[in-house]
């Protein structure tokens, strides 16, 4: 079982003083993406423990909810939210395969990284992700900015990848007479293929500007709880 936490909780529906969870958006046991689920608890109030099954809004599996009563205040009683999750083996690199080229060192300790969390050892998972972000910033800083801490090193990174490229590109791309400004203003005829590759462009897009950043702040709020 994993716990859900609150910040991931959307909305909630009142029994009494007792707030229970309708929907939350929470990586999938099944798929491993981060999904929506809505909840539907039959709520009891001599029950301590409830589940229901909701399906994952990507792969429409359906997945096991529990609701754990923790205890019982004035201001009302405290739940907690948790998924059944089996556990469930990592692809190395995923989606990126085939749409990035990863320094041979850095691709190589990435995967030894999952594949020691693969084997359930979760200290040299640790020790492999620390690897992982020494390997990252190798890529880009100066020798000089290597010798400082990791922290540091994270730090300065931002200052060595121009994250702003890929959209000021777009819009050179988006330019009048390009072969993208013709086909979005329908100028040019669209092919199946062409298709394909603007909704790509499109959930890159989205990804780039509107998930990873939000992803991240997730990921760190939910290691610091």
């Amino acid at each position: 079982m994993r716990k859900i936490q609150q910040t991931t909780i959307n909305s909630v529906v009142k029994y009494g003083q007792t707030k229970l969870p309708k929907s939350a958006n929470t990586e999938c046991p099944e798929c491993g993406n981060t999904a929506s689920f809505h909840l539907k608890f039959d709520y009891q109030i001599n029950q301590t423990v409830f589940s229901t099954f909701s399906r994952c809004s990507v792969c429409k599996e359906s997945i096991l909810f529990v609701l754990i009563k923790t205890s019982t205040s004035e201001q009302g009683e405290e739940v907690e939210l948790f998924v059944h999750q089996t556990s469930f083996t990592r692809e190395p690199l995923g989606r990126l395969v085939g749409t990035a080229r990863l320094p041979d060192d850095l691709e190589r300790v990435y995967r030894s990284a999952v594949n020691v969390h693969n084997m359930k050892d979760w200290t040299a998972t640790a020790v492999m992700a620390n690897r992982v972000l020494e390997s990252i910033t190798r890529s880009f800083l100066a020798d000089n900015e290597l010798t400082q801490p990791l922290s540091k090193q994270l730090e300065a990174l931002a200052k060595q990848v121009d994250l702003e490229e890929p959209i000021v590109r777009l819009g050179q791309l988006m330019g009048k007479g390009s072969n993208l400004h013709n086909l979005l203003c329908l100028e040019n005829s669209t092919s199946e293929e062409t298709a394909n590759l603007i909704i790509d462009l499109l959930d890159s897009l989205i990804e780039y500007l509107y998930i990873l950043p939000q992803k991240i702040v997730h990921l760190q709020k939910q290691i610091e709880e």
